[in-house]
């Protein structure tokens, strides 16, 4: 075993390169801490990594992301808003009878009601509580009322508050907040929709695609982001996380990529070392976890937490795993713009598209609506010249087809080898291939005699790339009643005193700007202790470094991330 040289001791050990592990790191360095970042990829990003090859440029699982009000304060508060400029995202629809790019919810509302006039009424009060949803969420997710983004902002229960009595009105105002409250945290999408629309192709469509079993309030939230709030780095996420690794290493945090944690050395309930595959032991005062909590229940120990907690991580569902085809086509940018317009397609071939699939149908991902992203249309930096890159993406399931030909569960608890390429495996990956471009060539004709570069991000490449259990895409399935842990948010503690949980699968909806806001809470309570300890000590407490200025580095910068993955 490898121990790590004692003057390379870092205050804390964040786990993970992920949005959360580097909002911990970052937060953690501005409060003036060394800082060591193990990564099992070979690259930082996560689930919102990327890869280039032959020239093109692909979005491994994020094709962009949200910003809630959290994201862009916490890169300003960082110093680091100069790392990229993003530009909106934006949607397309493409159903049977409706094609529109999504700009209000007024233009969507009109859109469905023309396309749709035997559920004209329906569809009016259905995008009626979206347009409320929309309401609720521009006045919840401001930064300054969002608990934990800045300095003094409310606590959890008092902005929860906010969604019941924002401006004070009626009891008779208070009590439809409520019941629309409910409605959103408690009630199925798909129940609803069938619920509130007759039947046709309307209801079928709107209730059967999107996340499996996900509540109300995600389903009629993302008509908000779709309209509002999605955003993509020029260059792609790959160069933006890249130069945020580059930052912080210049401050003086260390990154060893190819790192898997495999063990935690313990003593008196704390974490006495980090472990990797490699042998190599790390010694931090506080550490820092983002990964998948199955993980942590072998890391730590599932007899170290109360029966019942186990019970409910175990039970409690990961969100749905999804395919990608990573397409390279000899068209130049502006030929696809005129067939695609927007960044994001959602297109829907036929009444029949479905979000959940039988795993033992050869034929499920024929069914499959499908999101289409090609930002290369707008920014030339992601594929050679007079060419485009473009992904694939459709919801699936890690137990297809035995594991997609693999025999593994995809339970990275309990199945620790690597994952096994059969001869089974790759035939899957070409069908599904080709079964995606089939559904991309009734969006775009000809586009399949355009390709020069195809491969397939699977659930097991997620598994292989993330440790994501099941190839999960935003950790726990997002429905309240699944989600095993009390508040939505913060969750950062485990059965070990020093050991501060962060990452999507800790905070209720599992989306990029809650994970990235579970970094700073993890962060902070890290920094507590640290703070605690030496005030009983002799040291005092490192200041506070200015968010934009740089550290002398403290020992190596260690290896960094190359471009590449999947």
């Amino acid at each position: 075993m490898t121990v790590a040289d004692p003057g390379e001791r870092a205050d804390a050990i964040v786990i993970g390169a992920g949005i959360a592990g580097l909002v911990a790191a970052s937060e953690l360095a501005a409060r003036g801490r060394r800082v060591l970042v193990l990564e099992h990829d070979h690259q930082a990003g996560g689930l919102m990594a990327g890869m280039r090859r032959h020239g093109f440029h692909f979005d491994v699982g994020c094709q962009s992301f949200e910003d809630m009000g959290i994201v862009f304060p916490l890169l300003e508060q960082y110093g680091l808003s100069d790392l990229a400029t993003f530009r909106r995202a934006r949607y397309r629809l493409v159903l049977p009878g409706l094609d529109t790019v999504v700009e209000s919810l007024p233009q969507v509302k009109a859109a469905f009601q023309a396309a749709y006039p035997d559920a004209a009424g329906p569809l009016g009060r259905v995008f009626d509580f979206h347009q409320r949803t929309s309401e609720l969420v521009q006045r919840l997710f401001v930064p300054d009322r969002i608990p934990f983004v800045r300095d003094g902002a409310p606590s959890l229960p008092k902005w929860a508050l906010g969604a019941l009595a924002p401006n004070g009105g009626s009891a008779l105002e208070v009590v439809g907040r409520l019941r629309d409250l409910r409605t959103l945290l408690l009630d199925d999408f798909g129940d609803w929709y069938r619920r509130e629309l007759p039947p046709g192709a309307a209801r079928e469509l709107l209730s059967t695609c999107g996340y499996t079993r996900m509540n109300v309030f995600v389903a009629s939230a993302f008509w908000h982001l779709w309209a509002h709030d999605y955003w993509y780095p020029e260059g792609g996420l790959q160069a933006f996380f890249a130069g945020w690794v580059a930052r912080l290493q210049a401050r003086g945090v260390r990154f060893l990529f190819k790192r898997t944690v495999t063990a935690l050395a313990q003593r008196d309930r704390t974490v006495e070392a980090v472990i990797t595959q490699h042998g190599e032991r790390f010694e931090a005062d506080e550490v820092v976890y983002t990964g998948d909590p199955r993980q942590a229940l072998r890391l730590v120990g599932r007899e170290r937490y109360p029966a019942a907690k186990v019970e409910r991580l175990d039970r409690a569902r990961h969100s749905d795993a999804l395919v990608s085809a990573y397409v390279g086509l000899d068209l130049p940018p502006e030929a696809l713009r005129e067939r695609l317009g927007t960044a994001h397609v959602f297109y829907f071939p036929d009444v029949g598209c479905r979000t959940e699939l039988d795993p033992s149908d050869p034929d499920a991902h024929r069914k499959a609506f499908l999101e289409v992203t090609a930002h290369g249309m707008f920014d030339p930096a992601l594929a050679p010249p007079g060419r485009s890159s473009v992904v694939l993406q459709a919801f699936t399931r890690h137990d297809w087809q035995d594991g997609w030909g693999t025999g593994l569960t995809g339970d990275t608890a309990r199945e620790e080898r690597g994952l096994p390429r059969p001869p089974e495996y790759r035939r899957l990956k070409r069908r599904v291939a080709e079964d995606l471009l089939g559904t991309f060539e009734r969006l775009v004709p000809g586009a399949a005699a355009r390709v020069t570069y195809l491969d397939v991000g699977t659930p097991p490449s997620t598994v292989r790339f993330t440790r994501n259990a099941f190839g999960a895409s935003c950790g726990f399935e997002l429905n309240w009643r699944n989600y095993p842990y009390a508040l939505p948010l913060p969750n950062p503690g485990t059965p070990l005193a020093n050991l501060h949980a962060a990452g999507h699968f800790t905070v209720w909806p599992g989306t990029v700007p809650t994970a990235a806001l579970s970094g700073k809470i993890a962060a902070r309570r890290a920094d507590d202790r640290l703070r605690t300890r030496r005030r009983g000590h002799r040291a005092a407490p490192p200041p506070r470094a200015e968010a934009g200025a740089p550290r002398v580095p403290a020992g190596s910068p260690g290896d960094r991330g190359g471009q590449g993955a999947a």
